[in-house]
């Protein structure tokens, strides 16, 4: 007599939407990853890519410890980026007017530049995903994934409970 296996009839983890939606997030965000890195310039990473875009369309001026906050990196990984970046000539890191003790960076010209030629030359695929997809199907999603990502940020904060009831 063999003694039934109560694993058998148990759900698998893909059989959970949430695995499901988490699979597809991170599917997304590989090719998307992919598709600007096959246009960064030789030594540009995706990283100094993304510090460049914020900039773009959030403005500069922000400390070290600022970006490191919105970029979601420790302020290590971030000062490494940075004197990496500030080689390559795409920021400057600068002594703050107001208090000497902090930097404040700023995006060079060379760093403008670079972001647009990258943006351009990304500018069929942008206009292939705009076809592919209505402004109404984005707008529909993005409430969904706001809430998403609001609600990982709290249960990801040190002294958060395991799960916060939404």
């Amino acid at each position: 007599m063999t003694t039934p296996n109560p694993l058998r009839n148990a759900p698998l983890a893909h059989d959970h939407p949430y695995v499901e939606v988490f699979g597809e997030i991170g599917m997304i965000e590989h090719y998307l990853r992919m598709a600007v890195c096959r246009h960064l310039p030789e030594g540009m990473t995706h990283a100094h890519f993304e510090l460049l875009r914020w900039f773009m369309r959030h403005g500069d001026g922000q400390t070290p410890a600022e970006l490191a906050r919105i970029m979601l990196m420790t302020k290590g990984a971030l000062t490494n980026i940075l004197q990496r970046m500030e080689a390559m000539d795409l920021v400057a890191v600068l002594a703050d007017t107001a208090d000497r003790r902090k930097k404040r960076v700023k995006i060079t010209r060379t760093g403008i530049e670079t972001a647009t030629t990258v943006m351009k030359a990304m500018k069929a695929k942008t206009e292939a995903l705009r076809d592919g997809f209505t402004d109404n199907e984005f707008r529909a999603v993005t409430p969904f994934l706001k809430a998403l990502r609001s609600f990982l940020a709290e249960v990801s904060e040190p002294d958060a409970p395991a799960a916060a009831p939404r």
